[in-house]
């Protein structure tokens, strides 16, 4: 349901709560609050938004492995900075009063720029999008950027929830954590407010890689070489000294992890 598993949706209708979750619609707004790119706080308290659902299920899972003596592979995906930028209390006051820096590229003429980019800008900034007063651009912007950021910081506590765990069960240095996603987002940049259509930018293209696993890879190391998505999976089994299957589409980044140097694509 909306990119929701069943196990989740059970949790919210067992607290009542289930016409509540905003993640990918603010069902506050009926039709219009559909993928919409306003920026307000979440009706949802942290445990029951989906980074913290998602961070307490994941950490309940790696117990369970590591009370059987079990390697593990988890995967936690957590839906924001995805709009709708709803994050819960108190990620959405943190920024409240904070005078917000716009990107650098939040305005400018936008010459030589691909018709179907310049035409999505344009569309943007009529702000006939914007559900909360005060209408229009300007407002409705820096309610996204606000939302945005609160919703970073929420999957921030997210992830340290998780780090944490590993920490206090003493296997941080023997457990491999890759922070990525899917893809990038617009935080305003371009005059833009959501991904599509206009997915030919920097900010949609290029993702956050970082790696941790301390004590063998080259902590502080920033790979300037170009690697995708599909290098994750070989290096893992890499590094887990697994055969690496004949599908595999990406390479092995294993010598960029320990500070080497090396084109991969």
């Amino acid at each position: 349901i909306d990119g929701r598993s069943a196990a989740y949706s059970q949790f919210l209708r067992e607290r009542g709560k289930e016409h509540l979750e905003d993640h990918g619609a603010m069902p506050d707004f009926g039709d219009r609050g559909q993928q919409s790119m306003e920026g307000r706080p979440s009706p949802l308290e942290f445990e029951e938004a989906q980074e913290g659902w998602i961070a307490h299920q994941t950490i309940a899972f790696m117990d369970e492995c590591v009370g059987q003596g079990r390697p593990f592979f988890a995967h936690a995906s957590l839906p924001r900075p995805h709009q709708c930028p709803s994050p819960s209390e108190p990620f959405w006051s943190m920024y409240e009063g904070v005078d917000l820096t716009l990107p650098p590229n939040a305005d400018y003429e936008m010459v030589h720029k691909a018709p179907h980019f310049t035409r999505t800008a344009e569309h943007w900034r009529k702000g006939n999008w914007t559900l909360i007063e005060p209408h229009g651009f300007e407002a409705g912007r820096l309610r996204k950027l606000r939302g945005y950021l609160g919703a970073v910081s929420q999957v921030d506590h997210a992830v340290g929830l998780m780090m944490d765990w590993l920490r206090q069960k003493g296997i941080a240095e023997n457990t491999i954590v890759v922070y990525s996603s899917d893809h990038g987002d617009y935080a305003t940049e371009h005059g833009i407010m959501e991904k599509a259509p206009g997915i030919c930018a920097d900010a949609i293209t290029r993702i956050p890689h970082i790696w941790h696993w301390p004590g063998h890879l080259e902590a502080g190391h920033c790979a300037e070489q170009i690697v995708e998505s599909v290098d994750m999976a070989p290096t893992l089994c890499a590094l887990a000294g697994l055969d690496v299957l004949e599908t595999f589409d990406g390479k092995d980044i294993s010598h960029l992890l320990r500070g080497e140097s090396g084109d991969v694509h």
